[in-house]
Order: structure tokens, then sequence, then C-alpha cells
């Protein structure tokens, strides 16, 4: 009996015991779990507060970025522009010492200019705010333009630019943004040129490799040690300190061409020529890029349709096109595939314009142009010419009524070309030329204006023309109402509202909706920005990239263009 006692109590404790062990080690494991809980929340907070400081940081980055593109980038576009009419001797005559003077700030500017103008590039790049504008190109061409480009320097330099297509190359095609490839490409010649002896020779080599294109840029200059082929691509690197000073340049150029690059889905990289053959000195730089890169379509800010253009061509798919791109900027569209019904609809409906195919099944086209303007309800209705023939084939023996067109588009066409040439014919001025500048810099207003009236006392501008400025978009809308302008210079900053604002508010004009215009910004514009912006023929500069000359010689040659009709240069 004893014996059955000791047997139960020694149950009860060990029992006991294991229960006790059981709850300190579920206590031991929920004081871990509390602490990694602790730990956790604690974590979280620090994560949260390092990204509340991280978007602060954006934000910052941000507000500099945009006080570089404007506050200094327009300054340095007024310091610019003075001196350049300063050395071209507008305010007298400038003597040796004077001139050089001028000299040395001119390249001074223009080195702090370059400096501006890559930093933001990259941080646009980097930002994902410098979308590329793709379209199908051709690698011959983009090679040659480069080449064209850089030839005075290499020619000053003795050095000879040898463009090597391999075999089966003539032809490649890609899909790329052409003006950021031109970009690479001079980057690397001017490069090249910097660094190579006189009397030396560049080859540009292209080569397919599968899906991807090769272009190689050999040179025979002093090189790049091999230890430094992989940092030259890093930001404000020099292979020798001395070589900014010496050669020019900001140490950001190629690393703006790997940006570039990577953003078309490519990669760059630098050899030394020696590496497989000792004889030979200087360097290669490769491009790999695939010919077919996904792009994104931008949907534009739409216009208020204002009337309706009519699409006249026999061929459906055309017409589809067409109309699809019209109506993507806001325009109401019409169609028909005869002459004889598109004379009926501009009878019966408000047409803006007529777009017009020369060969259709019965009414061809220029016997519709005939009636068009025999008939008083159609007369004035502007006609663009869309055909395979140019402009200048002298293949119809109506030439004389065919000046009665007011445009002429090519096909095929790109979409930008018809816009432009729909927005010309949409927007002519007769009498004085009337130009408006709207910027709220006053400095570089003067600078402009200066240019402008330089111009014009030289016998250079059409003396019917006038420039006016104001700084706000309030003067610009009384300005406009007053009476619209031929041209529309526009800043994007102003101090009572944006240019953005200004332009959907002449969208909303009937009589100012197709207003030519030059938007002449201290930052770069993007994509889908652009869109927003369009109204009639359309041009982007940025400051600092032009200078204030540059806008007179566009600004001229749009007027010019706007005045002159698109058959006037036919042959007889």
């Amino acid at each position: 009996m004893n014996l059955i006692v000791l047997v139960l109590c020694a149950t009860s404790f060990a029992g006991f015991g294991a229960l006790l062990l059981a709850y300190l080690g579920a206590r031991k494991r929920g004081g871990e779990l509390e602490k990694s809980l602790a730990q956790a929340l604690n974590q979280i907070v620090q994560d949260e507060n390092a990204l509340q400081k991280r978007k602060q940081l954006d934000t910052m980055k941000d507000e500099f970025i945009s006080t570089v593109s404007h506050e200094l980038r327009t300054p340095l576009t007024s310091i610019r522009g003075a001196l350049g009419l300063l050395s071209a001797g507008v305010m007298g005559k400038v003597d040796d010492k004077a001139l050089n003077l001028l000299r040395i700030a001119s390249t001074n500017t223009d080195r702090l200019v370059r400096l501006i103008n890559d930093i933001l590039d990259l941080e646009r790049m980097d930002t994902g705010s410098a979308p590329l504008h793709l379209r199908r190109c051709n690698l011959k061409e983009i090679v040659k333009q480069a080449a064209d480009t850089m030839r005075s320097m290499a020619e000053d330099h003795d050095i000879l630019i040898d463009i090597v297509p391999e075999e089966k190359t003539d032809a490649i095609a890609f899909e790329g943004d052409p003006d950021r490839m031109q970009q690479v490409l001079v980057n690397l010649l001017s490069n090249a040129i910097k660094f190579s002896p006189n009397g030396s020779t560049i080859l540009v080599v292209s080569s397919l490799d599968g899906n991807n294109l090769l272009l190689r840029i050999e040179d025979a200059g002093r090189g790049v040690p091999a230890d430094k082929l992989e940092t030259i691509f890093d930001r404000f690197q020099q292979v020798e300190p001395s070589d900014a000073r010496q050669k020019g340049g900001t140490g950001l150029g190629l690393a703006i061409c790997r940006s570039i690059l990577v953003q078309h889905g490519g990669t760059i990289w630098a050899e030394r020529n020696d590496a497989e053959d000792t004889s030979r000195t200087g360097m290669t730089f490769t491009l790999r890029l695939p010919r077919i890169i996904a792009a994104s379509e931008v949907m534009p800010l739409p216009l208020a349709p204002q009337g309706a253009i009519l699409v006249v061509d026999d061929d459906a798919g055309v017409r589809q096109v067409v109309a699809e791109q019209l109506r993507r900027h806001g325009y109401t569209v019409l169609e028909t595939d005869r002459g004889e019904y598109a004379v009926q609809i501009a009878e019966r409906h408000h047409v803006e314009a007529i777009l017009l195919d020369l060969y259709m099944p019965g009414l061809p086209g220029w016997q519709t142009i005939e009636l068009l303007k025999k008939n008083p309800a159609t007369a004035d209705i502007p006609v663009v010419i869309l055909s395979v023939l140019s402009p200048a084939a002298n293949t119809l023996d109506s030439t004389q009524l065919l000046s009665s067109a007011q445009g002429w588009v090519q096909k095929p066409f790109h979409e930008s070309l018809l816009l432009a040439e729909l927005g010309r014919v949409l927007h002519v001025g007769t009498g004085p030329g009337r130009i408006l500048l709207v910027e709220d810099d006053e400095d570089l207003a003067s600078v402009v204006l200066s240019s402008f009236e330089i111009e014009r006392q030289q016998g250079r501008n059409d003396q019917q023309i006038g420039i006016h400025h104001v700084s706000n978009a309030a003067d610009a809308k009384r300005f406009c109402l007053s009476g619209p302008p031929d041209i529309l210079i526009l800043d994007l900053t102003l101090p009572d509202g944006s240019g953005f604002e200004l332009v959907n508010w002449l969208r909303q004009q009937p009589n100012l909706r197709t207003l030519p215009l030059v938007v002449y910004s201290g930052r770069e514009v993007t994509g889908a920005e652009m869109e927003q912006l369009r109204l009639g023929p359309t041009q982007f500069l940025t400051k600092a990239r032009v200078q204030p000359k540059d806008v007179e010689e566009l600004v001229l040659a749009m007027m010019r263009h706007l005045r002159q009709p698109a058959l006037e240069a036919r042959p007889a």
C-alpha cells in the first residue's frame, strides 16, 4: 500500500514538474515573441520614418531640379545671348583685347550650361521623366548624321571619320529614339576626336548579332587604363584630373550614354585595342541595341472640337489611320471615299479643312478641288492634298488649279507632319506679322527682342513683322483677344499661372486653338507634356540649349512657312 502511495506521489510530482517546465518554456517563448514583436514594430516605425525622410528628400530634390531648370538656365540664356550680341559688334566695334575677354566669358558660360544640361539629363533619365520617343530608325542614317555633325571638329584636328558598314547592314532598322541615339554617337565621336592624335582615323563599324545590332567606335588615342574601363561610365569621372580643363567636358557624357542605352534595353562597354593586338593603340566603345523594344503609347489631351476635318480617300485603311490620329488630338472627323460625296458633305456641314487624295474612282482629286472652289459655300475651306506624289513632281496638267490647295502631305507620312500641316492651313496670317513673346524674365526678353530688332535693322527680317512682349498670362490673354498673333513664344513658368494653363485657355478659343507655338522653357518637356501643349504647328526649345538668336531664326522660318502656300514653289 505504501509503495502504491509513493508511486502516485512520484507520478504527481513528475507531472507537476513537466507542467512547470512547459509553463516556463512557454513563458520564455512568449517573452521572446513579445521582444521580437516590439523589435518588428520598432523597425516598422524606423522604416516609415526613413520612407518619410526619403519622400522629403525627393521633394527637395525635385524643387532643386526645378530651381536649376528655371532660375539658372534662364539667366544663363540671357548672359550667353548678350555676350553673343556684343561679340557680333552690335553695340559697336570691339577691340581685340575686349573680344578675347568676351570669348573667354562665352566659353566658360557654355561650359557651365553644358554641365547643368548634363546633370539635368541624367536626373531625368534616372527618375524616368525623360521618356523615349520611339520610331523606326535607319542605322545608316543615324550614323551618317552623327558623323556629319562631328565632321567639322574632326577636320580641325586632321582626323578622318570612316563609316564601315559590314555586309548586309546598309538597311538595318531598329526601334529607338533618333535624337537620343544621335546624342550617344555624337558624344562618343567627340571623345574619340579629343583623345586621338592628329592625322589618325576613327572607325564606325556596324554589324548584326542575332536580334541585336552592334556598333563599334574605334579610335587610335592614348586609351584608358584597364582598371578604369568600367569606372569611366560613372558620373564626373575623368581618366586624368587635367582632362576636364585641357580637353573640355563635364565627366558626365559616358554616364549619359549608358543611361540612354539602358533605356533602349541595350548595353555599352569599352575595350582597349591592345588587348588583342599589342601593336594597336586607342579604345573601342561597343553598343549593343535590340532592334525591337516595347513602346508605351501616350494619350494626348484632346482639343475642343470646332467644326470637322473631312478626310477624302478611297483607301479605307488610310482613312482609318488618319481619322484615328485626328480624333486622338480632339478633331471631329468626317469621312468619304468619293470626291462627289466630299462636295456634298462640305456644303451641308461645318468643315474646317479637307484632306484630299488625288487619285480616286469617280471624281478625281483635282476635279473635286475645282468644284469646291467654284462653290461659294465651300470656296474658302482650306484643302490639304494627301498624295504619294511629291508637291515638286510636275506630273499633272492642272498645275494652276492645284495651286488652289493650301497644303500638301506626301504619303507615307508621320503623324506630326500631318498635324503640323493641318495646323498651318488652319492658321494662315494676313497683313503685318505679329509675334507674341510671353516671358517673365525681363533680361531674357530684352535679349530676344534685341535679336529681332537687329535682324530687322540689318534687312534680314521682314519689315512687316513685329514682336510684342508680355510677362504674364493675363496680359497674354488680353493681347490674343485683341487680335490673334501669328506665332506665340511661350515660357512655361509665369507669375500668375503656368504655360499649361494658358495653352488650355487658348485651346478653348475657336480662333486660337490652332495658333502656331514655340515653347521656350527652362526645363525639359516630357512627351506627355508636349501633347498637352501642342496647338497648331508647335516647336519645343530648352533655354540654355539654344541661344535667343536661334529662337529668332526658328520663329522667322515658321513665319515664312505660314505665309507661303505649300504649292507656291511647284515648278511650272
